[in-house]
């Protein structure tokens, strides 16, 4: 439990730090995302005008699981966010530029599992 504690924490702070500093240059842009982005718009415009047209039970099960869909890729991303500092924090350790006794011994075990 104290190591969930320690990693909502980090995490929380990596939101706050990855919202406030963000610029052109420190963006990460993924090949192909913006044409990604673009059908999913697409794809989201006929999927609404579908809802339009299902009874309420079928589009309120649809929706439901729209944003569920939406949690879990937000989870995800949010995951593969805290493993890139958690990579980040390891190579900077092996290195030997980031001294292991400097962090907390509850990150360090968790970085071990």
């Amino acid at each position: 439990m104290q190591n969930n504690r320690i990693w909502e924490q980090v995490a929380g702070f990596m939101q706050q730090l990855r919202c406030e500093s963000l610029s052109e240059k420190s963006v990460v842009q993924m090949p192909g995302q913006k044409k990604i982005q673009e059908e999913l718009e697409k794809a989201q415009v006929k999927g609404e005008e579908l809802l339009k047209q299902m009874q309420e039970k079928e589009r309120g099960i649809i929706q439901e699981w729209l944003e569920q869909l939406e949690n879990n890729a937000s989870v995800e991303a949010q995951q593969a966010y805290c493993q890139g500092y958690v990579d980040c924090i390891l190579l900077l350790s092996g290195m030997g530029l980031l001294r292991p006794e400097l962090m907390s011994e509850g990150i360090l075990e968790h970085i071990r599992q």
